[in-house]
């Protein structure tokens, strides 16, 4: 009985000290007094057996009572866990929560990579979203949004507010590389307008070509200042005149060519005949009665000049 007692306390402690030691960042110290835990052997070392008489079993039962009463009355063999079996032992295995990371916010929780939470605030210069707090870096600024709509920008220089604040780039400013193409005559300018928009082309730009047929002048059009060409107003020519020769605008002049009085008019409308009898010629409409001064033929009603000096008949 003294050897199965012995054993027993003896596998009690060592499992109470195998569970704390087990607990990470735990240190077991164990003092207690050896002579208050039977023995297994003898004085020489060797183990006594369970003896049949009954001097034996009282005096091993007078032995192992002593030893439990000792060990249940808080002798001097003492650890600083429970012992094996107990409800506290059961936690001796328990996970430990894994600490939270410095931000106090999971990455996962707000939706922004990790690298970004940790970036640089809105307004610092950037070369990638992955650096900046915001996950957004638009013109070298990490900027409050991704600032990519026409005519937006997040920096300073280009919207005359804040870097680091999407906003509208300064009307009359360079549209950024693919936005806003320039289109002559009547399109884009290539510059932003007010509003975040595209600047068109105003209204006083002219657009088309001029043309002239006969005495009637289509003069150039202007832009809608909406993106189309307006086409000009059709007019007759002044003074009577007929269009230049390459159709493009009215005569401004006369002549004559051939030999009088058998010329010919040129520069006048239909119906019209280029006098040279004035200090300046001009396309006239009036023919010229009987005994009128005149140099041809075709500035007479009757359309004869004749006679020295010439003279309409």
């Amino acid at each position: 009985m003294r050897k199965k007692r012995s054993i027993t306390l003896g596998l009690v402690i060592a499992a109470a000290t195998m569970a704390v030691a087990a607990m990470p960042g735990c240190e077991l110290i164990v003092d207690f007094d050896r002579s208050k835990i039977p023995q297994e052997g003898g004085p020489d070392g060797t183990v006594e057996e369970d003896s049949p008489s009954g001097d034996d079993v009282t005096q091993g039962d007078s032995s192992s009572s002593g030893a439990d009463s000792s060990s249940s009355s808080g002798g001097d063999a003492t650890t600083d866990s429970p012992p094996e079996g107990s409800a506290e032992s059961s936690t001796d295995s328990a996970p430990m929560e894994a600490a939270p990371n410095e931000s106090g916010t999971d990455a996962a929780e707000t939706g922004v990579p990790e690298a970004a939470v940790e970036g640089g605030s809105n307004g610092a210069t950037c070369s990638t979203g992955t650096t900046c707090g915001s996950g957004f870096c638009a013109n070298g600024f990490c900027c409050n949004v991704a600032c990519t709509g026409t005519c937006l920008a997040c920096s300073a220089a280009l919207t005359g507010g804040t870097n680091g604040t999407c906003g509208d780039i300064t009307a009359g400013t360079a549209a950024p590389t693919g936005q806003c193409t320039a289109a002559p005559p009547c399109g884009f300018t290539g510059n932003c307008a007010a509003g975040a928009a595209c600047e068109e082309t105003a209204s006083t730009v002219s657009c088309g070509t001029a043309s002239c047929t006969g005495s009637s002048l289509t003069p150039v059009g202007a832009c809608s200042g909406m993106g189309t060409c307006t086409a000009g107003t059709a007019t007759t020519c002044g003074g009577n005149f007929a269009c230049n020769t390459g159709g493009t605008a009215c005569n401004t002049t006369c002549s004559v060519s051939g030999t009088p009085p058998a010329g010919t008019s040129v520069g006048c409308a239909t119906g019209a005949y280029c006098d040279t009898v004035p200090t300046t010629a001009i396309c006239s409409t009036t023919l010229k009665g009987t005994g009128t001064t005149c140099n041809n033929s075709f500035e007479c009603l009757d359309g004869t000049c004749s006679g020295v000096g010439g003279m309409c008949n």
